[in-house]
């Protein structure tokens, strides 16, 4: 490992209750409790919320979106001055094209019949964004979220040009992240950083798209020509569980630092942290079992050395009323710990992707399509094979057995991590709000694993039908036997709604929906 110095950790806020002044408050005290030096206020469309309308604006709506704009300003001033005295750094993030109503009828003259999309870009980034940093003097920077841009290549590059030198005359910073990227292969920010100075910076997710655990880590880590990094950390889970199951990351996170810290110029100069979504607000990552990954990042990104099951004994303490004993600390570590490699497994097939922000696929097709995505499982010699070759049985047949045998590891996991959860929480000495929280997580973990392994094992007999052909009866009779314990599993989980929905959050009813996965059982039957 390199001599490599501690990255920042910026807190990333993605709720819209930021634009409430105690939730701040909350989110502010979080950040200096888990040792953050700032904070990012994202918002999709925080950009098009603090533009000033333009003067073409129609009277009808100029008064209402310059009230907003007058109104949002006033609270990021106030959030600003709040950061400067407890000396917290303070960064927006928005969207580089945000494609919202409110940014057509701001600026009606560039969205006429004949959108001048280019134009909008040109002035939007030249004129909006600077006169923004100007009225906030104490944001740090903008990180950009950035979307194949549909313009002219020299125009998009003018454009980005023109923001790097508006956002640094104001004495700012400039950090652009891949968000939107249909290039193949990717490299739209490759592309955007190559034509602008070097001290914008690059901002990355830990595993490429998205993140997911155990995942490959994200190539561009290494391969982007800027020693100005920052890493995205996702601990909210979009696509490992909304906070409401469990996933225990702080290993992972040590392991993705250390194999960071072996290559020149790759380390992190900064580490920002998903914590909720504004999509789905109400979800907060300190109500969920995984609030233990927040509260060993910083032990963890200050000394890579330090043992993360160290950091869980710790956290577990914190929970308790009174010192746990040795044995029951390692038991209770244990159940934790086990919840990676349990996600690892669920929601994907052979190291494939085989959920989309955490849910079932919508169909088959939505499945395949999943399933044929390049980010795979760091487990290379299974995730990149092709999944049941046509021309090779023999290697099909393998891979039908390694599915059934990762359905039998997650039942395992999840029905070990709940029935230990259920036999020694009651008598332990945490307290009661943590027994609460644990045994909920495990209790909807079970769950979840008992939907992808029913739904995992008719997928795998419906692509075997598909790539070896309609003539196999005892196949045949699998599959039908198959969905029907799909649809019974479903079925089940909707009466357990009716009983128990209540004991857990409303969230986990979108995340299971039964309604919808009724639909993915209709076209594994019919398509």
């Amino acid at each position: 490992m390199m001599n490599t110095p501690v990255p920042q950790l910026l807190l990333e806020i993605n709720s819209p209750d930021i634009w409430h002044w105690p939730f701040f408050l909350e989110m502010a005290q979080v950040a200096r409790e888990y040792c953050f030096q700032g904070i990012v206020i994202n918002q999709q469309s925080l950009l098009a919320q603090l533009a000033a309308p333009s003067p073409r604006c129609r009277p009808a709506d100029i008064i209402n979106l310059s009230l907003s704009r007058d109104h949002a300003l006033r609270h990021l001033q106030k959030i600003g001055e709040y950061c400067e005295r407890h000396h917290l750094q303070l960064w927006l993030q928005g969207e580089a094209t945000p494609d919202c109503p409110s940014l057509k009828m701001k600026f009606p003259e560039f969205f006429l019949a004949d959108n001048d999309l280019s134009a909008f870009i040109a002035w939007f980034f030249s004129e909006s964004i600077p006169q923004i940093l100007a009225v906030l003097p104490a944001v740090r920077g903008l990180r950009l979220s950035l979307a194949t841009p549909e313009i002219a290549d020299a125009d998009w590059q003018a454009s980005l040009m023109a923001l790097y030198r508006g956002v640094r005359a104001a004495g700012r910073q400039l950090v652009l992240r891949d968000y939107r990227d249909t290039t193949w292969p990717r490299h739209m920010l490759r592309d955007a950083l190559a034509g602008l100075p070097g001290d914008v910076r690059a901002s990355l997710k830990a595993t490429e798209l998205d993140y997911r655990p155990g995942f490959a880590g994200n190539p561009n880590l290494l391969n982007l020509p800027t020693n100005h990094k920052w890493l995205e950390l996702d601990l909210w889970g979009l696509d490992y569980g909304w906070s409401l199951l469990p996933c225990y990351l702080l290993e992972e996170f040590r392991q993705r630092l250390l194999w960071l810290s072996q290559y020149p110029g790759c380390y992190p100069e900064a580490i920002t942290v998903r914590i909720d979504w504004e999509w789905l607000p109400g979800l907060p990552l300190s109500a969920s079992v995984n609030a233990l990954n927040l509260y060993g990042l910083s032990g963890v990104v200050q000394d890579l050395s330090l043992s993360p099951e160290h950091m869980v004994h710790q956290w577990l303490q914190h929970q308790a009323a009174s010192p746990l004993p040795g044995a029951e600390l390692g038991a209770l570590s244990d159940i934790l710990t086990t919840s990676y490699e349990w996600s690892c497994k669920t929601p994907n097939l052979l190291g494939r992707v085989l959920q989309c922000r955490s849910q079932l696929p919508l169909n088959l097709e939505h499945a395949l399509s999943l399933l044929h995505m390049d980010t795979r499982n760091a487990n290379w010699a299974q995730s990149f094979q092709p999944l049941l070759p046509g021309d090779d049985t023999a290697l099909g047949l393998q891979q039908c057995e390694l599915i059934s045998l990762e359905n039998e590891r997650i039942t395992f996991l999840a029905e070990r991590m709940h029935s230990r959860a259920l036999r020694l929480l009651p008598g332990c000495g945490l307290q009661e709000p943590a027994r609460a929280c644990i045994t909920g997580s495990m209790a909807r973990a079970q769950k979840y694993s008992q939907l992808y392994t029913v739904f995992k094992y008719a997928l795998m007999l419906k692509l075997r039908l598909r790539k070896y052909g309609q003539n196999q009866p005892d196949i045949q009779a699998l599959f039908r036997r198959a969905l029907g314990d799909f649809r019974q599993c479903n079925q089940s989980l909707e009466t357990w709604f009716q009983h128990h929905g209540a004991e857990h959050p409303l969230a986990f009813a979108s995340l299971l929906n039964t309604q919808q996965i009724a639909g993915l059982i209709y076209s594994l039957e019919h398509d």
